[in-house]
């Protein structure tokens, strides 16, 4: 499994993928990373690392089971901005939490009743549009088609549900990691179909998919303070592993995301 890293300038962040950390990575750590002082250092590894990150200033966010390669990793961050480091929505993701915890409905089984298919370049521009009207702002640009098709011709696996005309209604994708492991995300419902049950049966579409190719861990990275992408993933048999502070900008601006994770099959 191999390093990777990347500067996401849009979010003044960086994140990186470590597998394992020797000298030379630390040495990475402490020489590429810091000098360029992001927002905020994120870095997915093995928990066998935790104690080295930790005496690097590093704190742990969340955990990820089978992230790599069916083996559970930590998500460790630093701040060179400290006013990031501090929660705007403490109580509001603690309200959700608590809702989520508490309900116990289970759509695992569910059979979606609208038609659920793979995307194919011909849906690319009306997928950009179904987005432009969901989302505001959005960390990646899911707004161009363009960029839609090159990330479909490398990691990303995209679902649709249409209505009885064939228009797009509602959308997901799925992230191959590259470490046998995915990430459900941009899931999208216009607003006048939301309440009947459209994700769900998307993403359960996007797991079968992902079995398909080999993958049984996923996991998917949710708004702290969204009520209903938090219980979605927990109905459907997610677990919550913990919340990353203002982690992205989404909306009206940087918020904490969740990190919930299943296994599959």
């Amino acid at each position: 499994m191999k390093n990777k890293w990347e500067f996401d300038r849009p979010n003044d962040r960086i994140v990186a993928y470590f597998p394992a950390i020797n000298e030379a990575e630390a040495a990475i750590i402490t020489n590429k990373f810091f000098p360029e002082e992001p927002g905020k250092l994120i870095i997915y590894t093995s928990p066998l690392y935790e104690e080295k990150l930790t005496n690097m200033d590093f704190t742990t966010e969340a955990e990820m089971a089978g992230f790599f390669q069916g083996n559970d990793a930590v998500v460790m961050t630093r701040y060179f901005n400290k006013s990031r480091a501090v929660s705007k929505q403490t109580e509001e993701n603690k309200q959700v939490l608590k809702a989520a915890g508490e309900d116990t409905k289970d759509l695992t089984g569910f059979k979606p009743e609208f038609t659920v298919e793979k995307v194919t370049e011909t849906d690319l521009a009306e997928l950009a549009e179904l987005f432009k009207i969901v989302f505001p702002v959005y960390p990646t640009n899911v707004f161009d088609p363009y960029y839609l098709k090159a990330a479909m011709e490398t990691e990303y696996t995209f679902f649709a549900a249409r209505d009885e005309s064939g228009k797009i209604i509602g959308a997901a994708s799925a992230m191959d990691s590259g470490y046998g492991s995915a990430e459900i995300t941009d899931c999208a419902v216009l607003p006048q179909y939301r309440g009947k049950q459209i994700l769900p049966g998307i993403i359960l579409e996007l797991e079968k998919e992902l079995l398909r190719q080999g993958i049984k861990h996923v996991y998917s990275i949710t708004r702290a303070k969204s009520f209903g992408m938090n219980m979605t993933v927990k109905r459907l048999g997610y677990h919550y592993q913990g919340t990353l502070t203002n982690n992205c900008i989404i909306s009206t601006g940087y918020e904490d995301m969740n990190m919930w994770t299943k296994k599959l099959g």
